[in-house]
């Protein structure tokens, strides 16, 4: 039995009006939706990330101007 048939027995037993398909549209869109925010989230990190960087590079002064 896979992860996502667990979840849907799961949610089966504590919805038993749902049918079994009705269970696996939720699990499933629920699954997406978590990938999404998971995605925005790491894209929100490497953004902030970029951003550090070139705010560093632009305070550290260059290697010529060092050796001068």
């Amino acid at each position: 039995m896979t992860k996502i048939d667990g979840k849907v027995e799961e949610l089966l037993a504590k919805h038993p009006n749902l049918t079994k398909l009705e269970a696996i549209k939720i699990v499933t869109e629920k699954n997406e939706r978590k990938k999404k925010k998971r995605v925005e989230k790491t894209e929100r990190k490497t953004e902030r990330s970029n951003a550090k960087n070139l705010r560093n590079e632009a305070i550290r002064p260059e290697r010529d101007d060092v050796d001068a």
